[in-house]
């Protein structure tokens, strides 16, 4: 059975902007070696409505072999970060991407993109919580239905 793993340094899933994600990539137990191997770079929306995806980077490893290692490197971009909301979420990851023996196998982690390192969690933002994150002020806007 082939097995395929994705490996950050230090095992890190959490970056901020324009970060240097490095890595390893190991696939193995394939019967012959495949006609391609990629790891892609990308964020997509989850949730509630039309699902959005967007690839930012993509690696390509030459003549791979039916059992390989191969290192990578992606420069982050400045953003979207990485935040949850009550609808939709907006997600980082990597994934890898092999074709062999007339099929595509794939292995995706999750990272998550912002300022903090973390997710941005939009709902805490909401309701009672609302004015810790805007300085002390009122929200112009009530979110939720209190009655």
């Amino acid at each position: 059975m082939p097995t395929l793993t994705i490996n950050t340094e230090l095992d890190n899933r959490a970056f901020v902007p324009n970060d240097r994600l490095r890595g390893n990539v190991e696939w193995t137990g394939l019967f012959s070696p495949p006609q391609s191997a990629e790891l892609r770079l990308f964020h997509y929306t989850s949730g509630k409505g039309t699902r959005d995806l967007e690839i930012i980077d993509i690696r390509e490893f030459d003549a791979p072999g039916s059992g390989d290692r191969r290192e990578f490197e992606f420069q982050l971009p400045a953003g979207p970060p990485s935040f949850s909301g009550k609808l939709v979420s907006l997600l980082w990851a990597l994934e890898l991407v092999i074709e062999a023996d007339g099929d595509e196998l794939s292995e995706r982690v999750e990272l998550h993109l912002s300022p903090t390192g973390t997710e941005i969690d939009l709902y805490a933002h909401a309701k009672d919580n609302a004015e810790k994150y805007l300085g002390g002020k009122k929200p112009a806007l009530q979110i939720g239905n209190d009655s």
